[in-house]
């Protein structure tokens, strides 16, 4: 049987008076499902609709680039579209990371996500060329012409910097993506993936 362990992370007072000025600045689209770690800077939230993020019990959003034993390059943002949701679970760690959701993106418990990583369901422009020239001269469009497709990251999955994962994709538990990959197809549970695009480069 799996040994079952006690998060060993501490909130301190500093981190949760960040958790509530935050909490006060976006109400209810701002969920907390328990005492939650802000290193560094306040994390960038934008949640226009009735679009919301919920964070786990003891997530760590990162973004002290002063302190981090890594080069943070950025925030950790979460960004959603008018209707997107994001999910982060249970001591998930994110090192500033930079997610979008239009429609939905989970991230499981347990899962370490490096600096520079971009996760996205959308493809945030229309593939019609017509439609997105009128886009770019100012026209209004029709949004649902945007492919968006959730993305579903398993428990205790590891990713490494700077990977891309983009729209549609599911990644199974306890695998780990390789820096620098691009994850355009569904990854298996218990697996090392790298590449552009990823692929399964051995089982656990």
């Amino acid at each position: 049987m799996t040994e079952v362990l006690k998060n060993q992370r501490k909130v301190t007072f500093i981190q949760k008076l960040k958790t509530w000025i935050l909490k006060n600045k976006y109400g209810d689209q701002l969920r907390t499902n328990g005492a939650i770690r802000i290193l560094g800077d306040l994390p960038v939230f934008k949640l226009p609709g009735t679009s919301s993020i919920t964070l786990g019990e003891k997530v760590v959003l990162n973004s002290d680039a002063d302190n981090s034993n890594t080069a943070l390059t950025f925030r950790c943002t979460l960004a959603c579209g008018l209707n997107g949701v994001i999910e982060i679970g249970d001591n998930t760690m994110m090192n500033g990371v930079s997610v979008t959701a239009y429609q939905r993106v989970k991230v499981g418990k347990n899962c370490q996500i490096a600096s520079c990583t971009f996760i996205s369901d959308t493809d945030f422009h229309p593939v019609n060329p017509v439609i997105r020239e009128r886009e770019a001269l100012g026209y209004k469009i029709d949004h649902t012409e945007v492919n968006k497709k959730e993305v579903i990251i398993g428990d205790n999955v590891w990713i490494g910097w700077g990977c891309i994962i983009l729209k549609g994709v599911t990644i199974g538990e306890n695998s780990i993506i390789a820096a620098g990959s691009v994850v355009l197809r569904d990854i298996p549970s218990n697996v090392v993936a790298g590449g552009n695009p990823a692929i399964v480069k051995k089982h656990l």
